[in-house]
């Protein structure tokens, strides 16, 4: 068997599970990992443009973001549980969801803040 095939094979059932997990890939999740991203980036930047670049930071900022992905499969799994009686079916995943997207939100602007950038009043007064 071609090593090739297997590592593909491998990675392809780990994002399934992945995928399955945190109750499929919807444009709530591809919103959650965009603004993940953008925090993290802006927050190198802001380590960098003050000479204050850390690996072990860098590091307990990804453990974070990995804690969040933790925060939403616990919900989704509350969801599967929980009764639906009349509720939305993704509930608890959805709500989790969105707090996390505030919480990058906030963390975003803060980073911009700190990197000089001006953010928008309308962007800054709904985080």
């Amino acid at each position: 068997m071609k090593t090739d095939t297997l590592y593909t094979s491998a990675l392809g059932g780990f994002i399934s599970l992945g995928a399955y997990l945190i109750g499929g890939v919807d444009h709530l999740i591809t919103a959650l990992v965009i603004f993940m991203a953008c925090d993290y980036i802006t927050g190198i930047l802001v380590g960098w443009t003050n000479k204050e670049v850390n690996s072990k930071r860098a590091f307990t900022g990804l453990a974070k973001k990995v804690a969040m992905f933790i925060m939403v499969i616990i919900a989704n799994q509350l969801d599967l549980i929980m009764p639906n009686e009349g509720i939305s079916e993704n509930l608890a995943r959805n709500a989790m969801i969105l707090f996390l997207v505030g919480v990058e939100g906030i963390s975003l602007t803060e980073n911009l803040g700190k990197l000089g950038i001006p953010v928008p009043h309308f962007i800054s007064e709904r985080f």
